[in-house]
């Protein structure tokens, strides 16, 4: 064998090899558990609620959105993820809008006509963290004004049954 024919097989197969290594990542798609925390979510921060965020590759199915969130409006936005979560509401459940940027994960949990809970939150692997926040139309911050603070544990792929209103344990 000529040493320019292994080369070239040898960079064949490290190449392939690398593009396995990336492969590995199962991207931002998946089914989370979600901590929502007033202060820091490990060392001692008030635990504000619980929740699940299912986030999917593609548009949901109409039917599914109906099913889950009768009162989705299609006319903008497909849906592209659900949720259940005991905060800021007691118990609410239904489909939303997440878009990607870099790492950077954002959707909006729970919304009314006035008022919503928007969320950032950063990916590193299968762990999600960073703040929500509850606005109200015309309603600036008050003085002193915290953000919530959320962490996110991947369970497994999207799985929709995940988005029906529950109580989610808190994340080790």
């Amino acid at each position: 064998m000529s040493s320019k024919l292994f080369a070239g097989l040898a960079f064949a197969v490290m190449a392939g090899a690398a593009q396995s290594a990336v492969g590995k990542d199962r991207g931002v798609a998946g089914t989370y558990e979600l901590l929502i925390c007033k202060g820091s979510c490990s060392a001692g921060g008030k635990v504000l609620g619980t929740g699940v965020i299912v986030l999917f590759e593609h548009a949901m199915k109409p039917k599914d959105v109906a099913r889950l969130d009768p009162p989705y409006d299609f006319r903008h936005e497909k849906a592209n993820a659900c949720y259940a979560v005991t905060y800021p509401v007691s118990k609410a459940s239904g489909a939303t809008i997440y878009s990607l940027d870099r790492d950077t994960v954002s959707f909006v949990l729970m919304r009314s006509k006035d008022s919503w809970y928007s969320v950032r939150v950063e990916r590193k692997g299968d762990v999600l963290s960073g703040v929500g926040n509850f606005w109200s139309a015309g309603v600036a911050p008050p003085p002193g004004f915290v953000e919530d603070m959320l962490i996110g544990k991947r369970l497994g792929p999207p799985d929709i049954a995940a988005c029906a209103v529950r109580q989610v344990t808190r994340i080790e």
